[in-house]
């Protein structure tokens, strides 16, 4: 049994108990939730699981958590299973219920998805397997390996080749006509090492011309790079300073966008551990509060009232901007553009 779960476990009364599951939600599982609305479903919950912009945010939020307390009451039974990694478990309730969700809203790509993971199972060439929480694909060869920094750093570029991609590959034939199998093993060869599921399945309906909605694969993929950059070097660098250099050059590039652009990222902008650009940037001491409030034009009160409900999503920021969602995508689009380059120098990319 995880270590977590042993003092609501062995609480001996109920207040006790309802104490300590409480801190396993709102210290535990939230965040994770949290991140996989986020990552799955591009769907942002404030720490309450409460989105004004959007019922379906919070609905999916909250029928998460209604499992997990579940699984929590029912692990006092003596017949239950025991739960060995509880964030593991709460990923995979979570992730399940995204997948759902999309499975319902995005019927397209849900089934490209299921002929991927077939294809991937089947065929002889290809395989599928975990590591950690991750499901990851390749040529069978490539069994039990992890993803390449390097390819992952491809497979944020992909609709920036994707032409390109078609063209050298493909060149002169109807991709839609190519079968699968031969789609995948191309993807494969150009990324070069395993590549996780749902970026094999994104990748593939790029090239099909795949969507349900609103391309959003573009932003989404450069927002990841400039968010994971951040997110990498302020957890591993050796000093503070280093820390301090990184978001210093961020908040400095930030401002070199429009005021548009700017606001975009900022307000939208949520790290691994779910801080939102204010709180990491005032924690690391890059800025202050009132530099901040100058810098966007705002006062100190609307700032006040706009960190607290960031990270927005998108519905949350056009209403903020008074725009439409297409034009925040717009926005977003060329402004991860610029700021991946200027973390270039960060990162220690050529």
């Amino acid at each position: 049994m995880d270590q977590l779960l042993l003092p609501y476990l062995s609480a001996t009364d109920d207040s006790e108990r309802q104490q300590h599951l409480d801190e396993l939600l709102l210290i535990h599982a939230v965040p994770v939730v949290r991140q996989a609305l986020r990552q799955k479903l591009g769907f942002h919950v404030d720490q309450r699981g409460v989105n004004p912009h959007n019922q379906d945010a919070e609905d999916i939020f909250q029928e998460i958590m209604a499992k997990v307390v579940q699984t929590l009451h029912d692990l006092r039974n003596p017949s239950a299973k025991t739960i060995q990694n509880l964030k593991q478990y709460v990923a995979r309730i979570a992730t399940n219920a995204c997948h759902d969700v999309l499975r319902t809203k995005s019927p397209a790509r849900a089934r490209l998805k299921n002929n991927l993971r077939f294809l991937l199972t089947r065929h002889q060439d290809f395989a599928v397997w975990k590591i950690g929480s991750e499901t990851v694909s390749g040529f069978a060869v490539w069994r039990d390996t992890s993803q390449s920094e390097s390819s992952q750093k491809r497979l944020f570029d992909f609709e920036e080749v994707l032409a390109d991609f078609r063209s050298t590959r493909f060149r002169g034939e109807d991709i839609k006509q190519v079968a699968l199998t031969r789609i995948v093993a191309e993807v494969f060869r150009w990324v070069g090492s395993p590549v996780e599921l749902d970026r094999l399945v994104n990748a593939v309906a790029m090239l099909l011309d795949v969507k349900d909605s609103p391309d959003e694969s573009f932003d989404e993929s450069n927002q990841k790079y400039v968010e994971a950059q951040i997110a990498a070097n302020t957890l591993t660098t050796g000093s503070r300073l280093e820390e301090q250099a990184l978001l210093r050059g961020l908040w400095q590039a930030l401002r070199e966008l429009s005021a548009q652009q700017r606001d975009v990222v900022c307000f939208g902008f949520e790290d691994q551990s779910g801080r939102d650009l204010f709180t990491v940037l005032l924690e690391a001491e890059v800025v202050t509060f009132r530099e901040l409030a100058q810098e966007l034009n705002r006062p100190t009160e609307t700032i006040v009232g706009l960190w607290s409900r960031m990270p927005m999503d998108d519905k949350g920021i056009a209403a903020e901007l008074k725009t439409t969602r297409d034009q925040v995508w717009k926005w977003r689009s060329r402004a991860l553009q610029r700021l991946k380059k200027g973390l270039l120098p960060f990162s220690g990319e050529k």
